[in-house]
């Protein structure tokens, strides 16, 4: 193949382009905003070994406590997103799938690992992850879950029930990277057309800015825009600050997650990032930002509101990344609140099968089984 289209600017569309340029493919990237633009807000925790499947009942009872408290809303969903939900509801993953998403997981942490290596502006490290719980119930409930589960320690921290240390967790610095990765596309001179993608035909057309682009072979790797071509996908908008403190710095020794309130803290040199949000629907999320910001004040003392920025995580009905390929079109997609962690690997996935190495992965691709052209505007 010496031709594709990436349709899709975030962090996945970036390792899709960054990858197939690698390979010595002429690349056409379409991304309507900035690159990055809609993944950037996310805190940039890597975690290695942690899956968020949410079609069972543990992943319902828990929405349901975060809805209660407010962290979590229902606004709208793709109703063929519910269907799929309700239709493998209770569905456990096989230890083959296991295996392959750790795998996947592994190969990401090792991608993030080279390009830290490589150059220091990939803003890549590895300081691990302390979880907080406020309520006793939650807290004993993840210790219990993590009994098989190696590289965790329980601490004691005041004005919680518990925590937990998960010593493997990486954090990239998101503004950072997707800076860093629009660099690497120009150098690898990838063609970027900053424009929303009109439609997009099995055959791999692309019809953008008024055109119609005739690639080999188009990666569709649009986020919640993948619904658009059959795949049932949602959106779940999550926030990001970026903090400036006052006065003396306070930092932890490494990211922090509150579990009650889906709330990330991640310190980095320039700033301090700050993210939440479980808002399934397809509008801007419109978080509590006083609240929020009084809230962080107990980690990072006072601070000075950089700027917000907001963005959709894509959902599949098990949580879980999509990658599939029918004719000359591969989407990749999903991840949910483990995107960035998933990148790498989602992306490695789509452009082997867009170079015809390999065939679609049941789980992996048995969302796009009724994929089809369609118009993503």
């Amino acid at each position: 193949m010496s031709q594709a289209v990436v349709v899709g600017g975030g962090i996945t569309g970036l390792f899709c382009a960054y990858y197939l340029a690698r390979e010595g493919v002429s690349v056409t990237l379409i991304e309507e905003g900035e690159l990055g633009e809609g993944s950037v807000h996310a805190a940039g925790l890597i975690e290695p070994t942690t899956f968020y499947q949410i079609n069972n009942s543990k992943y319902l009872r828990d929405a349901l406590s975060f809805a209660r408290r407010g962290v979590l809303r229902f606004k709208s969903v793709n109703p063929r997103w519910l269907l799929s939900y309700i239709r493998h509801f209770g569905e456990t993953l096989s230890p083959e799938d296991t295996e392959l998403l750790g795998n996947m997981s592994e190969y990401s942490i090792a991608e993030y690992r080279r390009l830290g290596e490589e150059d220091s502006a990939w803003c890549y490290t590895q300081p691990g992850l302390l979880e907080l719980y406020e309520e006793k119930r939650s807290f004993e409930a993840e210790l219990d879950s993590l009994r098989a589960r190696k590289g965790w320690r329980r601490v004691e921290r005041d004005g919680y029930a518990g925590g937990v240390i998960f010593e493997d967790v990486g954090v990239v610095n998101t503004e950072r990277f997707a800076q860093r990765m629009a660099k690497e596309l120009v150098d690898s001179r990838v063609r970027v057309i900053h424009a929303k993608a009109e439609r997009v035909n099995l055959d791999g057309e692309v019809e953008v800015a008024g055109g119609t682009l005739r690639p080999e072979r188009t990666i569709v790797a649009a986020g919640i825009a993948c619904r658009r071509l059959g795949v049932p996908i949602t959106a779940v908008g999550g926030v990001g600050f970026r903090l400036s403190v006052e006065g003396g710095r306070r930092r932890e020794e490494r990211p922090i997650i509150v579990y009650e309130r889906s709330l990330a803290l991640a310190w980095f040199d320039e700033w301090i990032k700050i993210t939440l949000g479980l808002e399934f629907g397809f509008s801007p999320p419109k978080p509590k930002t006083d609240s929020v910001l009084r809230y962080t004040q107990r980690f990072v003392g006072q601070a000075r509101l950089i700027d917000s920025k907001w963005g959709f995580r894509p959902c599949s009905p098990d949580g879980l990344p999509v990658v599939g390929a029918k004719d000359a079109v591969v989407v990749a997609t999903g991840g949910f609140r483990l995107g960035w962690s998933f990148a790498p690997a989602i992306a490695r996935r789509a452009v082997d099968l867009a170079l015809g190495r390999g065939n679609n992965h049941p789980r992996l691709s048995r969302y796009t089984r009724k994929l089809h052209s369609g118009t993503l505007t």
